[in-house]
């Protein structure tokens, strides 16, 4: 039904108007982009005020609603509504009029404990730590009707000028049809997302009668479930809400991947509204909304829980940064949403080694063998590279991300910590020579005397040139500053602090506890641990480098065994 009502109309219903679940809260009174002049509270007092002095006749915008027998489901129109209703509470209206907040509690409290209010106005004075926005512009909106209209000569007057002179376009539509008109009314205003019009969907069917019940117990189990899913629901929210799981996860949007990878799991599908219900929730019964949230529960709790638990943490972040270029989205829906446990420590190695997802997942295992046997034969070889820094500095860059954050996982005794991944952010990370390469020194009189950057005369096995032949005089280390050996992660900043210093300069300034602000890199363990060596020579180049080599071959060498 549509057609043009008055207010008196409206509320001549005298029926409860509910704010359904899918609304945001109240917000009028808040001032848009900043402008003094944009309060909608304000702007329409002041058009009130404006048509009352000729008794003239006042148009809103229309509002659309789902009626039941004892209900106004408020579609479009919720802002509207509440601020009338403050309006007709702070002029002493006495009719019927009642609002149904139950969405949030504490609002519907403030709202059922309104009476004629110009007396006690000043304890809605602002409180900017006000815990609940809604109660924030409830208070908001009395301050503005009160300074608007303290001045009223004739309160009933005017009150009876509200009923009869505005009007506006009563919009009604099936309940069914309730979310999706909803959707489409506020797509550009309000960006409603797909999650936000399920969650309304399916605390639309939990409200359904179940059979076999009294209407009492209905109506009563109804309600409690559907403000359990909720207040569950919204916990969700603010948890995929959090910065730090949106990082970790590499999502922006309200749900983050709850909603989209339950979705993928039943079909593999895109999420859109229209393809969840007819998917999931194809029945259009409370049971339906009952297994898609018992679903939905199931798999927050194991993103929770991979996010508490320090090693998977790591381990999920890592992939995610490394994988970044194929396609993330597959490592999360096959570790959150495969029935089977994963084996997340073989996936992360694996991942380090450049396989690409599909690669990893390969179940024949003869052609398993042979994508891993060339992946690490590439990787081995780059890193041997002697000039590896300058060849083959991605290969350098994952290898020292994964032995930082293998130290991180080795902490707290064996239980982990989690790793800051602030390092892999676009432009921070970064590499040093921990022996810098401006400082290899020059032969200085005898054939192995060098002098370094202080004028200091260093034998020959204490610098190392950039060759790639250059040995000990015995023949054993064959090495150079820019072999994996001299190589540690850092961030740019503090890389920059370094500049071309020596070893030991280098080593005063990153444990220099009075210069914290320089080196956000003290996190990195791995670098933290080179940096502790007492000294820094050739001979420390080569080793270090023989070490990671060969911890590298140790790492991987259950693979070549490895049932698949």
């Amino acid at each position: 039904m549509n057609a043009t009502i008055t207010l008196r109309e409206y509320l001549n219903k005298k029926k409860i108007f509910y704010i359904p679940q899918y609304q945001r809260g109240y917000i009028w009174g808040k001032y848009r982009f900043g402008k003094e002049n944009t309060n909608s509270v304000e702007h329409l007092i002041d058009s009130l005020l404006g048509k009352y002095q000729y008794k003239a006749e006042v148009f809103l915008q229309g509002f659309t609603v789902t009626e039941t027998d004892d209900k106004i489901i408020l579609i479009d129109g919720q802002q509207r509504t509440t601020c009338i209703y403050l309006l007709l509470k702070w002029l002493g209206y006495n009719g019927f009029f009642a609002i149904d907040y139950s969405i949030r509690q504490e609002s519907k409290e403030f709202l059922s404990g309104l009476e004629c209010l110009d007396s006690d106005i000043e304890k809605y004075e602002e409180n900017e730590n006000e815990e609940f926005q809604d109660i924030y512009f409830f208070k908001k909106t009395l301050r503005i009707i009160n300074e608007k209209l303290k001045d009223l000569d004739d309160r009933e007057d005017f009150i009876e000028f509200l009923l009869d002179k505005i009007h506006f376009l009563y919009i009604e539509i099936p309940e069914a049809q309730a979310t999706r008109v909803f959707s489409m009314m506020n797509g550009s205003k309000a960006d409603m997302l797909s999650e936000e019009v399920i969650k309304a969907e399916i605390l639309r069917l939990a409200s359904l009668n179940q059979d076999g019940q009294s209407v009492m117990t209905q109506e009563w189990d109804n309600n409690m479930l559907r403000s359990r899913y909720a207040r569950e629901w919204d916990k969700w929210l603010y948890w995929w809400n959090r910065e730090d799981v949106q990082k970790l996860f590499g999502c922006t949007n309200t749900m983050g991947l709850l909603v989209s990878l339950y979705l993928k799991k039943k079909k593999g599908k895109q999420l859109s509204f229209e393809t969840f219900k007819r998917i999931c929730l194809e029945g259009g019964r409370p049971k339906d909304a009952k297994n898609v949230f018992d679903g939905l529960r199931r798999l927050q709790k194991r993103f929770e829980d991979a996010f508490n638990t320090p090693i998977i943490y790591n381990k999920i972040g890592a992939i995610l940064k490394v994988m970044e270029k194929d396609n993330p989205q597959k490592f999360l829906q096959y570790y959150f949403t495969e029935d089977v446990r994963i084996d997340i420590d073989r996936y992360y190695r694996l991942a380090f080694l450049g396989l690409t997802h599909d690669e990893i997942v390969e179940k024949d295992k003869q052609k398993f063998d042979e994508i891993f046997e060339n992946k690490y034969k590439k990787n081995m070889d780059e890193i041997i590279d002697d000039l590896v820094f300058l060849n083959y500095k991605e290969s350098a860059f994952r290898l020292l991300l994964r032995l930082n954050i293998d130290e991180d996982n080795k902490q707290n005794n064996g239980e982990g910590r989690k790793f800051d991944f602030s390092i892999w952010d676009n432009g921070v990370r970064s590499i040093e020579h921990i022996m810098p390469k401006s400082k290899v020194g020059h032969l200085e009189g005898e054939e192995n005397e060098y002098v370094d950057g202080d004028g200091k005369i260093r034998s020959r096995e204490e610098f190392v040139c950039m060759r790639s032949d250059i040995k000990k005089t015995d023949g054993t280390w064959r090495t150079t500053e820019h072999s994996i050996g001299n190589l540690v992660l850092l961030y740019k900043g503090d890389n920059s602090t370094f500049s071309d210093k020596l070893f030991e300069k280098k080593k005063g300034f990153f444990f220099n506890t009075d210069k914290k602000e320089y080196f956000r890199s003290r996190h990195l363990l791995h670098t933290i641990f080179i940096f502790a060596n007492s000294n820094w020579v050739a001979e420390s180049i080569a080793v270090n480098k023989e070490k990671t080599i060969k911890d590298f071959e140790k790492y991987y060498a259950d693979f070549n065994n490895k049932t698949i």
